[in-house]
């Protein structure tokens, strides 16, 4: 998920810039403000059973956390506050010609794919204003991390969740207090994804329980993504080739549509059906672009995972040591 630092420096050039972490303090404050403690809101006799019953699973979740991955709690996920819609919007852009993204850089974190506003007017106008020369994408978010800055809540928005996607969105949220590397958004995503895939299988498999149907789904999703990146690499051997443009927007067109009757050849082998909606919204190069970066890794650091015997404390050392090599060596070192 996106990574916010919420109330930073706003001493920075231009008005677009500045207009950009207003609306990141602003929106991050108003979020601290709304909170109000999550064992007062299960006591309250008059809260909703069915918020009640959602956040007495977080609080186990987070007890999981601490005690089985060995992840960082502290105050996070402590308190609550009810949205309406949409926490974030988040905007990606791709040159017309290119599956990467173009990236979007800030004080302290780095560069990442991604830029978030609160605001879906402002996020509009952004997309809009990329749309003129990039492929764009704008996509709702459902949660943000803040790196401990802050002590982040459950948001209501969460608890439209099923357990295992619950269980998922806390366990990489907290991931990224982990490890976070500044301008590597693939590494930080794909790291944060598979702590919450594999803690949400342990944690669904927990005491004898049957978490079948969730490695199943994983392996879904596993082999879509496989599929995508197939079809990503299609594009950039085209976008190298030495054609003109107007050659290059014709057979990109053609592969996005040979990319659907693909998926309609496989769709039992993709999923059985799951991908039909994904599939049906529309392609480009940035949305192929954000799949990546949360998707084509994760099955490193499974690997690596997997080569430390399943210790947690172990591999997040271990991906601690490679955080702190360049951007290169770090990847090199994953395939030896």
């Amino acid at each position: 998920m996106p990574v916010l630092l919420g109330l930073l420096v706003l001493s920075l050039g231009g008005c677009s810039t500045v207009g950009f972490y207003a609306q990141a303090a602003t929106g991050q404050a108003s979020l601290m403000f709304a909170r109000r403690d999550a064992g007062e809101v299960i006591a309250d006799p008059h809260s909703d059973p069915e918020v009640v019953r959602k956040l007495r699973l977080v609080e186990n979740l987070l007890g999981y956390a601490e005690d089985e991955l060995h992840l960082p709690v502290g105050g996070r996920y402590r308190s609550y506050v009810e949205i309406d819609g949409a926490l974030l919007w988040s905007v990606v852009a791709a040159p017309e010609f290119s599956v990467d993204a173009v990236p979007r850089c800030y004080p302290v974190i780095g560069c990442a794919v991604y830029r978030g506003y609160f605001a879906r007017t402002s996020a509009s106008r952004e997309a809009e204003r990329l749309g003129v020369t990039h492929d764009v994408l704008m996509a709702e978010v459902a949660a943000y991390s803040t790196l401990g800055w802050f002590d982040d809540p459950i948001l209501s928005s969460f608890l439209g969740y099923d357990e295992a996607a619950l269980a998922d969105l806390i366990f990489h949220e907290l991931a990224h207090s982990v490890v976070y590397v500044a301008g590597d958004s693939a590494f930080n995503e794909s790291f944060a994804g598979f702590v919450g895939n594999e803690g949400a299988f342990r944690w669904l498999g927990r005491d004898g329980g049957d978490a079948a149907a969730y490695r199943q789904s994983l392996a879904s999703a596993k082999a879509y993504s496989r599929f995508l990146g197939e079809w990503r690499g299609r594009l950039a051997d085209l976008y190298a080739r030495p054609v003109g443009n107007a050659a290059k927007r014709q057979l990109k067109a053609e592969l996005f549509a040979a990319m659907r009757r693909d998926y309609e050849s496989n769709r039992e082998r993709l999923g059985g059906g799951r991908y039909d909606a994904a599939m049906a919204a529309p392609f480009n190069n940035a949305r192929m672009a954000l799949i990546s970066t949360y998707e084509d890794n994760k099955p490193r650091f499974a690997r690596l995972f997997s080569d430390l015997g399943e210790d947690w404390p172990a591999f997040y050392a271990a991906v601690g040591k490679l955080a702190v090599l360049p951007e290169e060596e770090r990847w090199e070192i994953f395939d030896r």
